[in-house]
């Protein structure tokens, strides 16, 4: 399946239950992510709750991106629905990472609201899976998904989506 049907898939699903919408600044360049350099901030985080904007971009390493998705364009911002969203895209294969954080307060309560007309299908440790390799989950008050996309439809990637959740869910 081509990345723009995917993306397609996840933007309608992510329509459906995430409000704000937005971009970042202050991303570091693909080059340099790629490379393995640091950012020339920290990678920004929701300090106790206080609304603080989070980069998505900086969430993952090289090194947590590459062994999933093999040679990649170092994660760049893309269009979607939450406060930040990033990508990041293997040329060849069309394999993909997409991390998506909503805003404040889009999960109140560290609580995913409910998405109607939406098929989610329950996970581990709080996450939901929708279709197209999506898993959503909260991360403080923050309604926030991933979608990774290696194997060709099904549930071949949860495994790995969950792996990334875990990771992501300290960083935010």
């Amino acid at each position: 399946m081509k990345r723009t049907t995917l993306t397609m898939s996840l933007i309608v699903s992510l329509a459906l239950g995430t409000a704000a919408c937005g971009s970042s600044t202050g991303t570091p360049s693909a080059a340099d992510r790629a490379a393995g350099k640091p950012s020339a901030a920290p990678a920004a985080r929701d300090d106790a709750g206080k609304g603080t904007p989070v980069d998505a971009c900086t969430l993952l390493e090289p090194a947590e991106v590459t062994p999933v998705i093999g040679r990649n364009d170092g994660g760049r911002p893309t269009s979607g629905v939450g406060d930040s969203v990033c990508g990041w895209e293997n040329p060849d294969t069309y394999h993909s990472i997409t991390v998506s954080v909503g805003g404040p307060g889009t999960a109140a309560s560290g609580r995913l609201a409910d998405q109607p007309g939406v098929t989610e299908e329950a996970g581990p440790d709080g996450i939901r899976f929708l279709s197209g390799g999506v898993a959503r989950f909260a991360a403080g008050d923050r309604d926030c998904q991933v979608q990774v996309v290696t194997a060709a439809g099904g549930t071949g990637d949860r495994s790995t989506a969950v792996k990334l959740v875990g990771l992501l869910r300290d960083r935010i």
